[in-house]
This record gives structure tokens, C-alpha cells and sequence, in this order.
């Protein structure tokens, strides 16, 4: 109450005091609701108070401060609380995107938004105020009432009626916000009680107050329409306390778990085995001081590695549970420490229950032990086989019938992650559609056999599984224990691992059906968590990735499995696969079906070992620059790079200049430059908060790898990261995608995106350099890597409407993929990239 107001003699001069407390009180319980919803934006990285509510209350706050205040007690209050928004203001801009994946031309343009929301409001609450006080002819006017030494004039009825307005508006919204979010983020007690609290003591009770002392001056307060705004808000706030208590006991998602320790810790303690249920293993050792420029999938090794414990061989492998990450043979290297005769690892294959399955291979035998072909898996047998299944081999052909391809072009998507809603995403069951799978050969750099066995049951389907393991002793090893454990239909094969070759990092799969073949290419292993899956039923995903498949037909003429006719994409797949030197009849299978819809798609690999000269298939960055130059996207003026990774080796300006020149489908040469690289090329890695903040903490870090030496080196491109802010919030990223955007010599505008395993690196790419002869030495890749190049559309890029000379922006990705992180991304600053090992 303005303290300039004339009481009459009925009203005693003690509602001034009553006054102070209730509004002193509302005030208070706001400015610690400012300084709460400021600091949970921050943690759970979103905004607290819905945008409309926002620029509506700062816009009230600004003119009440400038223009309608007269007392300082009341223009103090207004600043403050000016400022405290400033925070919110800053939440609401900088993780806008984040709650718009939605609506992404929303989230880009978020600030924009709100600055003219806030302008609007602002110009509407200061006419509503100059009508308001007019000195002239001022509204409602009243004896006793007085503003700026004008008798008559009722500011109070003003604040009045603007702050319930205001106050109906944010709480229908929050309400609104919070049912729409399905999720406490950006939400807590605390928050709703200072508000509720506030608003109750400085609205409702403190003009109820003086309409019960003072009526004949606050009869506005018993107005039948202020009554029900009155009730509104109060019934909305009462409502979002109890979905608030919902979302809270029912553990939906959130990403503000630095809250509650204990939660953090259980969830990164579910992602490990327990010690009494984890099949205990010897622990290999990991040479990490190889004399390469790129030590990422070293470290990728060594890290998965380092989430188990070593200890010794259980004894009893009947009994025994397998770690949750079952890696390949490689987790064991011999080195100058490690003899290659020492015990061999126990995990891979003996995921399997041997005991379960060798009961049932038994019985289905009449107990009549079989002696398993040093060559291939037994074959695939029923209680009564039919001529069909009795007599099923490897050939392709004999597939059984499955269900009608359902991406005939092929289509972009991102990995499933439990408990986050389901937009353009997909399961790993939906990927294998194992109701009517046959046949599938399986590519993978790490591997959960018994999770695999799950979802593809060894007796129903045949497979070939393609694994990362250099040494040949430990590839003995692994080939005995497929035979030991006896499983039905499944074959490991092992690529050329020769010389300088160190990892099988690709992963594909060729799922074969009577009518169709799929054929997938993720950037997810074959374990649970790439794939958003977790132990326990509450708990969100941790982990995301992205896939690429296609269902193409299969061909009925005669000789069909000629490879005449291949489009681009056949032809390199079949190379990619001839070169891995898998089963003939693998690659006759494939053949078997039509490529004539892969015209616009490219294949790209990377091919280990060392490579001379022009090759008739170019790999590594010479086959991605070859897959731009065959789509007709080469010729370029100008492009732009986005790259997201999760792994990431000694990177320099050399390495983004290569990459730079193979997405122009330009080649590499003694006389290349690219002046200013830097301006065009952003490369997406978490930061060490992104990481300690996600859903699964530091403990789900373990396969994202950078280590510190590289990033302090003098030639690390520092400036060109930006941290990987996943659009699902909290979600760690396995990602490999390289999005290009650009503009042609002749203006015509165009992008696409890679999807496949390969990380930035010399190893995954290939090394190469300029002899002191000027000649360009060989190409030299470590890695078996592969992946998909998928142009946008010309249609897609015509709906745009871009100015000529105009790069796209990533909103052309809208329909070809779901972009996954919040871009452009934040520059590091003063912050730090995630380390593998901090130090």
C-alpha cells in the first residue's frame, strides 16, 4: 500500500504495517524463487519458468522499476528482482533449444522469441499504466487514494490487477509446462514453495487484508472476475504440487542429479556387476605408447578395459554371469610385458550359458555327443526338422520368408533410449526383425555375446559375426571356445590384421530374409547401453547412437548374382567385403538382391593397411572425396563442417585440411592449402562437466576417449570444438556423424551427412604425407572402418528458400536426420574436454 494514501478515520493505521509484512514476505519468497529456478536451469540444463510467463513478468518488473514505482523500498525491489531475471533470461537462451527438438526453428531462434515477447509486453503494461495514473482522468479513481501527490489515483488496484494477471499466467503455465515435460526438470520444492508462499501472502492475502479493513477502497478484490483469477492460480499451483509429487515418485526422467547423491551412484553402480555375480577375468594389458598419431581406439580399448576388474578365471563357467561389456579377443594384447602364452581372457563367447545349451543340444541328440566341424558351427537342428531347415547351409538364398523392407531408399535414425520419448528413433529389435531373420553377419568393435544371443537366438538364427582381434593366437583361442561352447549356427570371423592394421572398428550388419536384405550400418557395438538399454527399469538411457539401414529387394532373374549393374554403394560394399575376406558365399548373397535404389547413397570405408597410387576403389578420406565427386556434390565454393565423435586422436591442422579437401571431393595433394580451416570446421566432443553432469556420471565416460597430452599439444585445433550437448538431455554420445553444408562453384546449394565408425583421427582416415621428393607418400590406415554418406534432398534444399551463395543452415537436415546435439554448439572457453584420464 502506497504509504502516501489518506486513511479514513474507520481504518486503523496499523494496515500499513500488516502491509509491509505480507508484501515484505511475498517479496522475500520470490527473490529466493528467482535465485532457486536460476541455479535448476543451470543443473538440469533447461529453463524454470515458462517462456510467455517470463517475458511477461520481467517485462511488469522493468516498467513498475522505471515508470510506475515511487518509493525506493518498492523501485529496490522491482531492480533486484530485474536482475535475478537476467539469470532466468540467461537459462531460458542458452538451453531454450534443449525443450524445442520439437519445434527447432523455435529453439534456434528462442532469444529472438523472447526479446519480442518481453518488447511486446513491455509496451503493453506501460500504456495500460499512463491510462492507468493519468493525472486527468485517472481510472477507478478513489478518496482517500493517492499517487505522486495526485488525489485519487489508485496504483495499488493497478499492481493489483497486473501482478494477477501475471499471476495466472504462470501458473497455468508452469502447470502446463510441467504436464507437457513429463519431467521434474527445471522443477523442485523449494522452487514451488517460495512461489506459492509469495504469491498466496503478496496477492490473495495481502489485498484480501485491506478489502476486509478498507473495503469501500478495495472492492475491485470482491470483483466476481478477480475471485476466479484468484481461485485459478491457486487450484493451478495446488495441481502442479501434485503431479510435482508424481514425477518425483515415480523417478521420471531428470537430469538434475547432482541433487541426490545416492541416486547418481546407484546408477552408475547398475551399469557394472556386481562382485558376486561378475564372471571375474584375467586383466589384459594395453601397449599405449605405440609410436602413432592416433591413439584412439588404443584408448578406447583400454578404457572398456578398465571398467572391469581384473581378477581370477572363475573356475566353474556354467555358473558364472558375464560383464556387462563383453569385449572382443583384443582385450588382451601381447606385449613386451605380456608373453602371448598367457591365460587366456575369460569373457566373448562364454557370455553364453554353455550348461543351459548343451542340455538342450543333448536332448535334441538323444544324448549322442557330437563332434563339432573345426571349420564352421554345427548346423541348425529341431526336435522335427523340415527338408527346408534340415538341410540349410550358409547360402544366402535358402533365407526364410521376412516381412516387407520398410526403408526401400533407406532412412537416417537415432538409437532408442529408454525412458526419453520415442521421436525418430529405433530399437535394436526393430533393426533385426528376428521374428523373421535367418541369416545375419554381424560387424562389431566390442560385444555383449550373451545380450546378442537375446535378441538373436543361436538356434533359430544363423550367424556370422566379424570381430576385432590382431594377434592369431588369440584368435585360436577364440575360434576353440566357439567350439567348446558348442553354440548352433554361429561362425567368428576375423579380418586381415596384418602389419600396421590394430582394430577392427567397423560395424555393419547384412540381415538376410527370403524377399529382403537389410542392411544396417550404426554407430552403436553390439552391447546394451549403445543401443539405450539398461539393468533396471527406471533408470534412463545413458548412451546414445545413430543408425543407417536400408531393405532392399531381392532379384528374380536369371544369373542374379552377378555384380553387373552394381550402383556406387553395391560396389564398394562388395569390396569392403571381399577386402574383410569374408565367406564367398556371403558376398554371393548379397548379389542376390537389388541395389538399383542406392543410386544417391555412397558407401565409404576405410580399409586397413597400407595403400599405393590411384586405386580403382579409393578408401579412407581419398573414398569419402571419391563418394562426394560420384553424387555430384564436388565442385565446391564453400562448405561447412560439423563433426561429431566420440573419440579423437592427435588432431591437427593437417588432418582437418584433408578432411576438409575429401568433403569438397577434392583430393590431397603437395600443393594443397586451406587457409583458415578453423572457420570451417566444428568439431562436437563432451566437455568434463557434460560428462560428470549426465545421467550416468563419469562412470558411462568410459568409451568416449581424448587424452590430455593431445589436446595441450601446440597444434591441437583447440578453437574448432564445441561441447556435445545431447538434445536428449544427460545422454552421453557414441556418435560418428560428419554433417557438410555448402555451396557449389555454379550457386547451387547442397549437404550431406556420413553416418558410420569412423572417428576423426589419422587411424580411421588414414595417415598420409608429402615426401621430401614432393611426392605423396602412401595412404597408411589402422582401422577397418566403414559408413554411409546420405545427401539432403534437392527438394528438401529447394523448400528452403536460400539466398544465392547462401550456405544451408542445419535445419536443411530436417527429414534426412535428426540432428542429435543442441547446435552451433558452445566453445569450450575456460572449460575442459572430457579426459579419459584426468591429470
Amino acid at each position: 500500500m502506497t504509504r502516501h494514501n489518506v486513511l479514513p478515520p474507520h481504518v486503523h493505521p496499523s494496515i500499513r504495517e500488516v502491509n509491509d509484512v505480507l508484501l515484505g514476505t511475498g517479496g522475500i519468497g520470490y527473490t529466493i524463487c528467482y535465485v532457486l529456478m536460476t541455479r535448476q536451469s543451470v543443473r538440469d540444463r533447461t529453463y524454470a519458468m515458462p517462456l510467455f510467463s517470463l517475458a511477461f513478468n520481467f517485462a511488469w518488473e522493468i516498467v513498475f522499476a522505471l515508470f510506475v514505482a515511487v518509493e525506493a523500498r518498492e523501485v529496490a525491489v522491482f531492480t533486484i528482482w530485474m536482475l535475478i531475471d537476467v539469470g532466468l533470461v540467461y537459462g531460458l537462451v542458452t538451453n531454450g533449444a534443449n525443450e524445442w527438438k520439437h519445434a527447432p526453428k523455435v529453439g534456434r531462434n528462442i532469444g529472438k522469441i523472447f526479446t519480442g515477447m518481453l518488447a511486446w509486453w513491455c509496451m503493453v503494461l506501460y500504456a495500460v499504466s499512463i491510462w492507468w495514473l493519468n493525472s486527468q482522468n485517472p481510472v477507478n479513481p478513489k478518496q482517500g487514494k493517492a499517487y505522486k501527490g495526485v488525489e485519487g489515483i489508485d496504483a495499488d488496484e493497478l499492481g493489483y490487477w497486473t501482478a494477477l494477471v501475471a499471476q495466472v499466467v504462470l501458473s497455468g503455465m508452469s502447470l502446463a509446462q510441467i504436464m507437457v515435460r513429463d519431467s521434474s526438470r527445471g522443477s523442485s520444492y523449494a522452487i514451488w514453495t517460495t512461489r506459492f508462499v509469495g504469491s498466496l501472502s503478496g496477492l490473495n492475502m495481502n489485498y484480501g487484508y485491506c478489502w476486509w479493513v478498507w473495503p469501500e477502497a478495495h472492492q475491485y478484490v470482491a470483483n466476481p472476475v478477480a475471485v476466479l483469477l484468484m481461485i485459478t492460480w491457486v487450484i493451478a499451483d495446488l495441481a502442479y504440487l501434485v503431479l510435482l509429487y508424481q514425477l518425483k515418485q515415480l523417478k521420471s526422467v531428470s537430469t538434475n542429479l547432482d541433487d541426490d547423491a545416492d541416486l547418481r551412484l546407484a546408477m552408475a553402480l547398475s551399469l557394472q556387476q556386481s562382485p558376486e555375480q561378475d564372471a571375474r577375468r584375467v586383466g589384459g594389458t594395453v601397449d599405449l605408447t605405440s609410436d602413432t598419431d592416433s591413439e584412439d581406439e588404443d584408448m578406447e580399448r583400454a578404457i572398456a578395459l578398465s571398467l572391469q576388474e581384473p581378477a581370477k578365471l572363475d573356475s566353474n563357467p556354467t555358473t558364472s554371469t558375464p560383464p556387462l561389456l563383453r569385449r572382443e579377443p583384443q582385450a588382451q594384447l601381447p606385449t613386451e610385458h605380456t608373453p602371448a602364452s598367457r591365460s587366456p581372457v575369460a569373457l566373448g563367447l562364454s557370455g553364453l550359458d554353455r550348461k543351459t545349451m548343451e542340455q538342450e543340444r543333448l536332448l535334441r541328440l538323444g544324448k549322442r555327443k557330437r563332434e563339432p566341424s573345426p571349420d564352421r558351427p554345427p548346423k541348425q537342428i529341431t526336435k522335427s526338422p523340415s527338408p527346408d531347415t534340415a538341410s540349410a547351409s550358409m547360402d544366402m538364398s535358402s533365407a526364410l520368408p521376412a516381412s516387407v523392407g520398410s526403408y526401400p531408399r533407406g532412412v537416417l535414425k537415432r538409437t532408442f533410449a529408454t525412458k526419453f520419448l520415442r521421436t525418430d528413433d529405433i530399437t535394436i529389435e526393430e533393426v533385426l526383425q528376428a521374428d523373421t531373420l535367418h541369416i545375419a553377419v554381424i560387424s562389431s568393435f566390442m560385444w555383449d555375446s550373451e545380450w546378442l544371443n537375446q535378441k538373436l537366438d543361436p538356434r533359430k538364427v544363423k550367424q556370422v559375426w566379424i570381430m576385432n582381434a590382431k594377434y592369431p593366437d588369440v584368435q585360436k583361442r577364440w575360434r576353440q571356445e566357439m567350439q567348446d561352447c558348442r553354440i548352433p549356427n554361429l561362425e567368428i570371423h576375423f579380418p586381415p590384421m596384418g602389419g600396421q592394421i590394430h582394430s577392427m572398428h567397423s560395424k555393419f550388419m547384412l540381415l538376410f530374409g527370403k524377399e529382403s536384405l537389410r542392411i544396417v550400418v550404426p554407430t552403436a557395438n553390439m552391447t546394451p547401453i549403445d543401443w539405450g538399454e539398461v539393468k533396471n527399469a527406471w533408470q534412463p538411457g545413458v548412451m546414445e547412437n545413430s543408425v543407417f539401414l536400408i531393405d532392399l529387394p531381392r532379384r528374380h532373374e536369371r544369373n542374379s548374382n552377378q555384380s553387373e549393374g552394381l550402383t556406387g554403394f553395391g560396389r564398394e560394399l562388395v569390396h569392403f567385403l571381399e577386402k574383410l575376406e569374408v565367406d564367398q558365399k556371403v558376398i554371393d548373397g548379397v548379389l542376390k538382391f537389388d541395389f538399383s535404389k542406392t543410386e544417391h547413397l555412397a558407401f565409404v570405408h576405410s580399409i586397413g593397411g597400407t595403400h599405393h597410387g590411384n586405386l580403382d576403389h579409393p578408401t579412407g578420406l581419398p573414398g569419402l572425396a571419391q563418394a562426394v565427386r560420384n553424387l555430384q556434390m564436388g565442385e565446391v565454393n564453400n562448405i561447412q563442417l560439423d563433426y561429431a565423435v566420440s573419440s579423437i586422436g592427435a588432431v591437427n591442422d593437417t588432418l582437418l585440411q584433408r578432411i576438409h579437401l575429401a568433403a569438397r571431393g577434392e583430393p590431397f595433394t603437395s600443393s594443397s592449402s586451406a587457409p583458415g580451416i578453423h572457420k570451417h570446421v566444428r568439431i562436437y566432443f563432451p566437455t568434463d562437466e557434460t560428462v560428470q553432469q549426465s545421467i550416468g556420471g563419469s562412470d558411462c565416460g568410459g568409451i568416449i576417449s581424448l587424452t590430455r597430452q593431445h589436446y595441450s599439444a601446440a597444434t591441437f585445433p583447440r578453437d574448432c570444438f564445441r561441447n556435445y550437448d545431447s538434445n536428449r538431455r544427460g545422454m552421453l554420445s557414441h556418435n560418428k556423424l560428419l554433417f557438410a553444408r555448402g555451396v557449389k562453384r555454379d550457386g547451387t546449394p547442397f549437404a550431406w551427412v556420413y553416418n558410420g565408425s569412423a572417428n576423426i583421427s589419422d587411424s580411421a582416415w588414414g595417415g598420409q604425407k608429402v615426401l621430401k621428393s614432393g611426392q605423396m607418400g602412401s595412404l597408411n590406415i589402422r582401422n577397418w572402418e566403414c559408413g554411409v554418406l546420405v545427401p539432403v534432398s534437392h527438394e528438401r534444399i529447394a523448400g528452403l528458400k536460400i539466398s544465392d551463395g547462401e550456405v544451408p543452415p542445419m535445419s536443411v537436415f530436417e527429414g534426412t536426420i535428426e540432428v542429435p546435439f543442441v547446435h552451433p554448439g558452445q566453445p569450450y572457453g575456460e572449460k575442459q574436454p572430457w579426459f579419459f584420464k584426468p591429470g
